[in-house]
């Protein structure tokens, strides 16, 4: 994505339910930004729910501006007690991509928590499409000069990608819309269990020839985000969980500069899932760091 955009710690007030929560950004720090971000300020405000949550989990979150970007336009969102983990990767000129980012976050970490979850699958889609929903009037009213990102409604557009893991009982329910996206590591083996829309990844109709090779600087359009359209596609995606599994949803910024490869050999070493986060975000930066680096690490216990 283009035109990065950082904030330092936003609050949302929940109505009804009584308790702020963070969304950290990066916090510059010679040069760099970095803020490890780890979700349990909501356990005084939830009961765990054993059915709902399937037990105990760990989670550790990590963004980081980069090596190339002068602002950072990425959001997250964790809450073990819900079970809800986000990544958001903001486009747009100006400061509308973090806004982006950040609604998408706080609209859909919102009505998730505030609703009774015994649905979580649809409860999940629908957020997800209400936070399009926002994005979409708020381009409209208030975006008046579009610079920057390109999708394939044109150069300017205003939005953000989005992937979403909930945890219930034994289910793991992943939705994304964008090139975010979220991978599952099991008996040390890594698996990519989103789609990207992007150009590069379109396939083409049944008997089709495959199109030509697009240049570079066209494989990372994208064909989906939530809020460049009145009503966006959302992939869905439910699965059991095993023992041991770990689950990391991430940006772009990460998998364009680390290899599946090498990522699945640090998710498999035997440091803690705060190391895991870290390593990732310094191995995407010594690659080039050329865009915002986001990661969740989610392990079911």
């Amino acid at each position: 994505m283009l035109g990065r955009y950082c904030a330092s710690i936003r609050s949302l007030h929940l109505s009804g339910i009584g308790f702020a929560f963070h969304f950290y950004r990066d916090l510059h720090k010679n040069g760099h930004g970095r803020m490890p971000v780890l979700w349990n300020s909501l356990k005084n405000h939830f009961k765990r729910n054993e059915e709902k949550t399937g037990g105990k989990t760990e989670s550790a979150g990590l963004t980081d501006i980069g090596s190339k970007r002068a602002h950072n336009e990425d959001a997250l969102f964790l809450s073990d007690e819900a079970g809800l983990y986000l990544v958001a990767d903001g486009m747009g000129g100006h400061s509308f991509g973090e806004v982006a980012s950040t609604m998408a976050v706080e609209t859909v970490s919102k009505k998730f928590l505030s609703s009774g979850r015994e649905k979580p699958a649809p409860l999940l889609t629908e957020a997800i499409q209400e936070a399009n929903s926002r994005i979409y009037q708020f381009s409209q009213e208030k975006v008046k000069v579009f610079d920057g990102t390109e999708t394939l409604t044109g150069p300017g557009t205003v939005g953000t990608t989005i992937v979403a893991l909930a945890l219930s009982g034994e289910t793991a329910i992943v939705s994304n819309v964008g090139d975010s996206r979220a991978y599952r590591l099991r008996n040390g083996r890594l698996a990519l269990l989103t789609q990207d829309h992007t150009l590069a990844a379109m396939q083409p109709p049944s008997g089709k020839a495959a199109p030509a090779t697009l240049p570079s600087k066209l494989k990372h359009i994208l064909t989906r985000a939530v809020g460049v359209e009145t009503k966006v596609k959302i992939d869905l995606l439910e699965e059991p969980l095993q023992p041991g599994d770990l689950f990391l949803l991430c940006s772009d910024g990460l998998t364009n500069m680390v290899s599946d490869a090498r990522i699945e050999e640090v998710l498999s070493s035997p440091s803690s899932i705060q190391s895991a986060c870290d390593i990732l975000i310094k191995e995407a930066n010594r690659n080039g760091g050329k865009d915002n680096i986001t990661c969740v690490l989610v392990r079911p216990l």
